[in-house]
């Protein structure tokens, strides 16, 4: 929820400035730190992971193809499964809030999915496994499937004759679409409350060609690597879930209004930041009120660029006094929720023992 108020938010303040002077802005892109979609309590310090899912198996088959691939994706999934695990772990282990980071076998199993449908671990085995095993909170792999899908069609394809010369024959092309899909949860025994549970779906597309359908499934040859780091990938994104993220904003300031702004915009397109600044700066004693709050609303847009957010929300303030537009009032609004963003961010950064290249004032 808190993800989409800021997503909403930055697209409405994006109209209302476009609506207020479409032609007399410019668009820049800045980057946002965002505080972690997972923020854990100090007190949990010891990590467990578990893996909750099995390998589905298929028993009805429309031919031979899907026969071989059913056997080869059981054991691709047991692979991706620790894939996953692996990826997860590794992301956790590189973060210093933890004191322990552990695997742990268990005999738990969910074939189910995610959802509010269907159920999680009891609580009282959650606690079980974490009293045995030292750990404050389970991090768990709930659900793992890997399902592929084929199609084949006649294609030309060259081959080489007793002239070694490639010429073109009937062949076919077999092409596998491997939906790769795995859900994520974190258990808090003590306080019997799932922290976090997110769904990854990822595809990953194969092709072959041969003579047959056989030998088009068999010139496949990148599917399996391809599986597995994409699995590995997921388990290591969601371990990025406990860390603030760098995220793309677009920002608009005014290029036209007077002949300082104009030339402003050529400095700015030149990379000249400081130079376009100081033009803005003189114009914010301007005696024209509309045009101050331009030129206050550019200095708040450069601050801001420049990680000084206070200094930047003192600018967009001092811009609503000469012109309390909506433009005006939904910059104030971004700028106070990116200064409590980034104090949480900086604050989850520290409890990683991790340091941000941000400068905050």
């Amino acid at each position: 929820m808190k993800k989409n108020y800021t997503y909403i938010l930055a697209i409405l303040f994006g109209i209302l400035i476009s609506l207020n002077s479409c032609s007399a802005t410019k668009q820049h892109t800045l980057s946002a730190l965002e505080p972690a979609s997972v923020d854990l309590a100090t007190t949990i310090t010891k990590i467990g992971i578990i893996n909750e899912s099995s390998a589905t198996t298929k028993s009805d088959y429309k031919n031979r193809i899907e026969q071989i691939l059913s056997a080869k994706d059981q054991q691709l999934q047991k692979d991706g499964i620790d894939a996953a695990i692996s990826g997860l772990f590794e992301e956790l282990a590189k973060d210093q809030r933890f004191d322990t980071v552990r695997l742990i076998q268990t005999e738990v199993n969910n074939s189910e999915g995610l959802g509010d449908t269907v159920d999680t671990i009891s609580w009282d085995a959650v606690k079980e496994i974490c009293d045995a095993n030292n750990v404050d909170a389970i991090f768990s792999l709930a659900y793992y499937e890997a399902d592929t899908q084929v199609s084949v069609k006649k294609k030309k394809i060259e081959e080489q004759d007793m002239l070694r010369q490639y010429i073109k024959v009937a062949g076919h092309e077999i092409t596998l679409e491997t939906l790769i899909e795995n859900g994520w949860r974190i258990y808090d025994p003590y306080n019997q409350q799932v922290i976090d549970e997110l769904v990854f779906n990822e595809q990953i597309t194969s092709t072959g060609t041969g003579t047959n359908e056989m030998d088009a499934l068999y010139d496949i040859s990148d599917r399996r690597e391809a599986v597995l780091d994409q699995s590995k990938n997921t388990g290591s994104s969601y371990g990025l879930r406990l860390l603030p993220q760098e995220q793309d904003v677009v920002r608009e300031y005014f290029v036209k209004g007077s002949d300082k702004l104009v030339e402003a915009k050529k400095l700015a397109e030149e990379d000249n930041w400081e130079a376009a600044a100081a033009l803005w700066e003189l114009e914010t004693t301007h005696e024209n009120t509309k045009l101050k709050a331009k030129a206050c609303y550019n200095m708040a847009f450069y601050n801001e660029m420049n990680g000084k957010y206070q200094i930047a929300l003192d600018w967009v303030e001092k811009a609503s006094t000469h012109n309390d537009s909506k433009a005006n009032t939904a910059y104030k609004a971004v700028l106070q929720k990116r200064i409590t963003d980034t104090k949480i961010a900086l604050q989850q950064l520290e409890r990683s023992n991790l340091s941000a290249s941000l400068e905050f004032e």
